[in-house]
């Protein structure tokens, strides 16, 4: 499924499955927090950027 990145705007592929590469990203309890803000899926690069902060 094509999505747009709530963040910075950028489409990207979402398979919606355990395969997923957004469910190998390692994310504290307060990046997930922060991630709260947006309704939607986001791009890797973004997502990332979350799990490094």
């Amino acid at each position: 499924m094509k999505k747009i990145c709530p963040k910075c705007g950028k489409e990207f592929e979402c398979v919606h499955s355990v395969d997923c590469w957004c469910v190998k990203v390692k994310l504290t309890d307060e990046a997930r927090q922060k991630l709260k803000v947006y309704n939607n899926c986001l791009c890797k690069e973004c997502l990332e950027s979350f799990a490094q902060s």
